[in-house]
């Protein structure tokens, strides 16, 4: 049984569709890099999966380990993750984070436990773990409450993890921590995660499949050392020439 299975999707806004003929497969623990400029449909598809207001489905299906999302069923959080581009959204600036904490887990039912929440955050890197609860999220970097926000989702043990450019507003060095962060927690846990970025770089980096988006169509998708190594299609080859390096030079 796949993770997630996207059939024939095509959705959009009141203004016009956006999404044409959507068809992808992903697997249990599989690491799924969607790849595209700006404009290539790449929010539309997250929202499309976690559910938007505003947002039409006009033809498809939409299948979490065959339940059809597009029938709005309820699985954020507790079987779905999102991890934002802005980790500041995450969180209230001014509330320390064993608070918001306990407010996360409040609202799937769940207890706060201390000991839980100490593996979670080791898990991500994160081992101070009496400051970090004490802290509040404008006395930490970008880099930190990014890996925080990872934390955060991780504490409610989706099986599947959408990241929305998770590194997009973060230096190199930074960038290739949060990641490396990703794959410890694909390593661990066993979740799938659907990484969503317009950095072919990070794809190359961390993905098992990778599915190419340009203006609302998937151009070229298979496994990453296929479609890096061996590109097909025009534009998944601009990407290549112009993504950047994971490592600092």
């Amino acid at each position: 049984m796949a993770l997630l299975e996207i059939k024939h999707l095509n959705t959009g806004y009141e203004d016009g569709q956006v999404l044409f003929d959507i068809n992808l497969r992903q697997h249990h623990g599989e690491i799924l890099c969607v790849v595209g400029e700006s404009g290539s449909g790449k929010t539309t598809l997250i929202r499309s999966i976690i559910g938007h207001d505003g947002l039409q489905y006009k033809r498809g299906h939409i299948l979490f380990e065959e339940k059809d999302l597009t029938k709005h069923l309820d699985v954020m959080g507790s079987e779905i993750g999102l991890i934002p581009q802005n980790p500041n959204g995450s969180f209230n600036p001014i509330r320390c984070f064993e608070k918001q904490f306990q407010e996360i887990l409040r609202s799937q039912g769940m207890k706060f436990e201390k000991e839980k929440i100490k593996e979670v955050l080791a898990s991500v890197g994160l081992f101070d773990y009496e400051r970090i609860l004490k802290a509040r999220p404008y006395e930490m970097s970008g880099g930190m409450n990014q890996r925080i926000a990872i934390a955060a989702a991780m504490m409610l043990s989706p099986r599947l993890l959408i990241c929305d450019e998770p590194t997009g507003a973060l230096d190199v060095m930074t960038a290739k921590k949060v990641t490396e962060t990703l794959l410890q927690v694909r390593d661990k846990t066993n979740c799938g995660i659907l990484m969503v970025t317009h950095n072919l770089g990070i794809a190359k980096h961390m993905a098992d499949q990778v599915v190419i988006m340009k203006q609302g169509k998937i151009v070229e998708q298979g496994p990453m050392d296929l479609v890096i190594g061996a590109p097909k299609d025009e534009y998944t080859k601009l990407l290549l020439q112009s993504a950047p390096k994971m490592k600092a030079e």
